[in-house]
Order: C-alpha cells, then structure tokens, then sequence
C-alpha cells in the first residue's frame, strides 16, 4: 500500500477548493437579499422582478445541493473503504474481461449518481417548474423523459469508456492525447447528429406551418449568407409555456428550430429580431468555437487525469492495481466534474462574448432595437429569471449577458 504523494494530495486539495468554493460563492452571491435594480424597473414591474429572482434562488439552492450531493456520492467511492469496496465487487462481475469490468464499473457508478442526483433532478425538472406554471408535465411524463434522457446518456458514456480504457490498455503512460482526439471527435458527431436524432426522441418536431414565418427566416438566411437546410417547429406547447429557438446541427444536419409558443407569443418582428440573433451564431461559426475550446480544456483534464491514475495506483482505499483498472473510471469520474466546475467560468465568459456579437449583429441585420428589446422583455417573462443578476454571478456562471444588459445594448449600443 502506497501513501499519496504530496503533488498528489495538492492537486486533489485545489481542485475540490476551486470546485466547492465556486459552487459555494455562487449559491451565497445568489440567496443574498439586495433591493431591485433601478433600471429593471423601467421595463418590468416589480413582481415580476421579484418573482424572478425567487425562481433563480430556488433553483440554485437546489441545483448546488445536487453537485454537492453528486461529488460526495463520488468521492465517498473513491475514497472512502466501504465504496471502494462497492467498485471492487462491481469490477469483479466482470469475471476478467476488461470491456465487461469497465461497463460494469461505468454503469454502476452512474445509476449510483442518478440515484443520488433524481430528488433534486425532480424538484428542478417538474415540482419548481410547475410551481412557477412553467410545465403542464404530469410526474408520470416527466419520469419517462429522464429516464430516456438517462439511458441515451449512460448509453453514448459507456461507448466513450470503453473506447477510452481500450486507449489506456495500449498506452498507459500517453492515453490521454488519444483520447482527447476520439473525445472532441465523438462530441462533433453528436452535434452533427443533435438535431437529426436526438432532439426527435423527446420533441414533436414538425415542418413550420405558417409560410409568412418561413418566406422571413430564408429572407433572413440569404441576407446573412447562411444555407438552412430545414426549418422546424418543435411542440413543446403542450407541456411547456418556455420561449425558445436554436440553429443546430452541422453541414447538412443545420437547421432552424423553434419552439411552438415562440411562434405563438412573439409578433413578426419580434420573431424576426431573435431569428437574427440565431443565424448570427451560424454565420460566426460558434458552435465550431465553442467545440474547440471545449475540447482544449478536456485536453487539459485528461492530461491531469493520465497523472492522477499514475499517481493513485496503490493508494488505499481503492488500491488501484494499474492505471487501466475498471474502478478507475469513478476517479475519472470525479476528477472530471470537478474540472468541469473550475472550467465553467472560462467557458462562461467565451459564450457571453458570442451571445453580445450576436446581439450586435441581430440589430445590424434588422434595424429595430425595439422589437429586440420587446423579445427580452417576452423571453423574460416566459423564462423567469434574475433579470439584473449580481455582476459576480454572472462573470462565473452566466452564458448570456444579463436580460437588463442585453437591453441596455440594444437601447444604447454604443455604451
């Protein structure tokens, strides 16, 4: 049995410090009481405001306690002896095949964070959306939709597991540049494929109906010099009152999608303002932006992770007897979401830069700051949130600028 060396402990001591305090500061910086924004007033009333913030409050508690909940579940595996001894005898129902040892081993740890994560995934997913008449959901409905959401994402994890252990098999010292090539790769197809098979398992998705709408998107597309290659609508009306609209998809999978109640509540030119704002993200190439600096800070987590493996073999409790044993992947695991964590604000901050240029350029395209403002003030209402958040939450956690900023920039672009 080895002791953990002392870059070893250092490590683990930063991230977890980054991960909780990050996590921490945002929960107090939210719950803390402060009087509406001035500006906010003007173009909302009172009880929307506060009904907003409310919302945000809620959630974030919930969704802190959730992380918090999930990082204990995985450290409590990775170091604690009785959940080591769980990944033991889930690696052992492998009976000596790896490719078994690891799927065991993967699909255990994940039903084991489902398990811990469903409570706050219901409050958040239906009880706080339907206190708020957010979702028309029964708890039947929405059960069904996590559990495939569940399935389809334990499903594409464990392919991405087993392509990743047979990677540490063959090269235990420089897997993990391997592996942040079929990472950033397999995360591109899926979102080639997003739009085309993933959004149909749990949307109605049907072609836009009113021909007005259709004539002003491919209007829009030609002058941004976009190719769309299909314009859906997605039926979400029937269980949602959220506004929305998206281009996803890649070469011959890009298409425009937009939610059943956007087309209900916004007028033309308020559809036409936030269509804008869409294309503006395709004619930037964002989501190719946004893929590569993902895939740069996975690079980095990787490279951490191959050490960090090195580093644990024989590390009590877990006694991890080489880096390519199946109980490893709950190291990798944890180690991951906690660089998720600390990589959020970075990721963040890309993200509002994009959504600010596409503000601009949503403005320059149609010349009508009015029906953008109008927009945000509908979005708003349909999507309640803190309008006018504390500037610290939204610098580490936020990926749009803040409703009031947005309409301060359409009102005064020059500011």
């Amino acid at each position: 049995m080895r002791t953990p060396s002392l870059p070893l402990r250092a490590a683990w001591t930063a991230l977890l410090t980054v991960a909780l305090g990050l996590v921490l500061m945002l929960l107090f910086a939210t719950l803390e009481q402060r009087p509406l924004d001035a500006e906010a007033l003007r173009f909302f009333p009172a009880d929307m405001l506060e009904r907003g913030r409310q919302f945000t409050r809620e959630a974030r508690l919930a969704a802190s306690l959730r992380t918090l909940a999930s990082l204990g579940a995985l450290a409590a595996l990775c170091f604690h002896p009785a959940g080591a001894r769980v990944l033991v005898w889930l690696e052992e129902r492998g009976r000596g095949r790896w490719w078994r040892e690891v799927a065991w081993v993967a699909v255990g740890a994940a039903l084991i964070t489902a398990l811990v994560e469903l409570p706050f995934d219901y409050y958040l997913g239906h009880v706080h959306e339907r206190a708020y008449g957010l979702t028309r959901e029964t708890p039947w409905a929405w059960l069904g939709d996590h559990l495939l959401s569940l399935l389809v994402g334990t499903g594409t994890s464990l392919l991405l597991w087993l392509a990743l252990y047979a990677l540490i098999r063959r090269s235990p010292a420089r897997w993990w540049a391997g592996a942040a090539v079929v990472s950033a790769g397999f995360s591109l197809l899926m979102a080639a494929l997003y739009p085309v098979l993933l959004l149909p398992l749990f949307y109605e998705v049907r072609p836009v109906s009113d021909p007005q709408v259709t004539a002003m998107i491919r209007s829009l597309a030609d002058r941004a010099g976009v190719r769309v290659e299909r314009i859906a609508e997605l039926g979400v009306g029937a269980e949602s009152s959220r506004l929305n609209a998206m281009v996803a998809g890649l070469g011959p999978t890009k298409q425009v999608f937009l939610y059943d109640t956007l087309l209900q509540e916004l007028s033309p030119s308020e559809l036409e303002a936030v269509l804008a704002h869409e294309l503006s993200h395709a004619v930037s190439g964002d989501l190719l932006k946004g893929w590569l600096l993902s895939a740069a800070l996975n690079a980095a987590g990787l490279g951490l992770a191959a050490w960090v493996l090195r580093e644990m073999r024989g590390v009590a409790p877990l006694r991890l007897p080489a880096a390519q044993a199946a109980r490893g992947v709950a190291l990798l695991l944890l180690l991951m979401s906690l660089c998720e964590i600390a990589a959020t604000p970075v990721q963040a901050a890309l993200s509002r830069r994009m959504e600010v240029r596409a503000d601009r350029y949503a403005l320059e395209l149609t010349q009508n700051p009015r029906a953008l403002v109008q927009s945000f003030q509908k979005l708003a209402r349909a999507n309640p949130g803190d309008v006018a958040p504390p500037p610290l939450v939204e610098v580490l956690s936020h990926s749009h600028p803040s409703i009031i900023r947005r309409i301060r920039a359409a009102l005064e672009p020059g500011r």
